[in-house]
């Protein structure tokens, strides 16, 4: 990405707030459909890292591929053949799935999205960090950067679970996340892990291979199991108990990192005029595996060319925001109500999908069922 400088031009026709999937999505597609100038923005500096498990399931690579974005990232993503999962009661089995999975650290694969953004026509620019919109006769007509107000037909809102630029009144779910990168860890390569401790449930911790060296490891739960515990304390004692051993003869690499995950099961949008949210700044995360990257790749893209559409149609600001609205509705309701019941249901399954394991079609339905949450 290229450094702010010190002024940007005072007026684009779509402002992206948030260099991640979502932020990227939007500005590669709005400017890949001729929307106009585009600007997409960053508060961090070039390479910031990200804590997340930068897992890229089936869902994601199928979404990167239909935008032409995929042989870049599969040239760097550590590739995932199967799956490890340890149930509740410590059974475990090995799932080869029928759709298989890459990892690639976050700095590199935003990296690699925002690059694809400002070859389509896009100016990126990280160190600008967003301070507020800008509204005018009752709609959001840009932002304030650097203490400068830079105007927009659209502002997209894409800067993650912790965005102060909107309001939303929906019930949420919030997930901690704690996770730590090793070197030198036995594994399996090509092999992810899920164990779904009960100390975590409905939620899980892992161990995802990025390189042919490193793993990454963490854990997630909902806030309102973790009691009077710190995540870091959960954290702790689940490396203790499922890799401990493993762990004896390994370096750690950086500091132990946390974040939120913000989710719902109801996939809405509110925002004011002018701006459409997209991304975990939506709260479009799959509430029981805690995934988004799919999620902002789709949205994002959906805002796009939503926009884009409407200003062929010649369109009301407000009927381009209710088509976003029906198009996120029709994407994703489906399969966050799936993930809503697997949170309450599913994990009781788990035991018998490793018991049974070894029967063929059991691994096979597994896998492609773990790999569609």
């Amino acid at each position: 990405m290229t450094t702010a400088p010190e002024t940007l031009a005072t007026s684009y026709d779509i402002v992206v707030v948030g260099a991640g999937p979502a932020g990227c999505a939007v500005a590669f597609e709005a400017a890949r459909l001729g929307c106009g100038r585009v600007l997409l923005l960053e508060k961090a500096g070039p390479g910031r890292a990200k804590t997340c498990g930068s897992g890229i399931s089936p869902r994601a690579r199928k979404a990167l591929k239909g935008l032409g974005l995929w042989g870049e990232v599969e040239r760097e993503a550590y590739p995932i053949r199967g799956l490890r999962l340890v149930s509740p009661s410590g059974r475990e089995v090995t799932l080869a799935g029928s759709e298989t999975a890459s990892v690639l650290v976050r700095s590199r694969f935003d990296a690699i999205l925002a690059g694809a953004a400002r070859r389509a026509g896009a100016e990126v620019r990280c160190g600008a960090p967003v301070e507020g919109l800008v509204a005018a006769n009752g709609r959001v007509t840009g932002v304030t950067c650097g203490g400068e107000e830079v105007h927009a037909r659209w502002v997209i809102v894409a800067n993650g679970a912790l965005s102060r630029l909107h309001q939303d009144h929906r019930p949420r779910r919030l997930l901690h996340t704690c996770m730590a990168w090793f070197d030198g860890v036995p594994f399996t390569p090509g092999i992810l892990e899920m164990v779904y401790d009960p100390v975590l449930l409905p939620h899980y911790g892992w161990l995802f291979p990025e390189s042919e060296t490193r793993v990454n490891v963490g854990v997630c739960l909902f806030a309102e199991n973790l009691g009077r515990r710190s995540i870091r304390d959960v954290f702790g004692t689940f490396l203790e108990k499922h890799y401990g051993g493993r762990l004896a003869g390994a370096a750690q690499v950086g500091p132990w990192r946390g974040h939120p995950i913000s989710s719902t099961v109801a996939v809405e949008h509110e925002a004011p005029p002018g701006v459409l949210v997209a991304g975990e700044a939506n709260r479009l995360t799959n509430i029981a595996t805690g995934e988004g990257i799919a999620y902002a790749i789709e949205s994002g893209v959906l805002a796009a060319r939503a926009i884009a559409e409407g200003d062929r149609a010649g369109w009301e600001p407000e009927r381009t925001a209710a088509r976003y609205r029906s198009d996120l509705r029709r994407a994703f309701s489906t399969g966050f109500r799936v993930a809503d019941l697997f949170t309450r249901h599913g994990t009781r399954l788990l035991d018998a999908v490793t018991a049974l394991g070894n029967l063929g079609p059991v691994r096979f339905l597994t896998g492609r069922g773990l790999a569609r949450l």
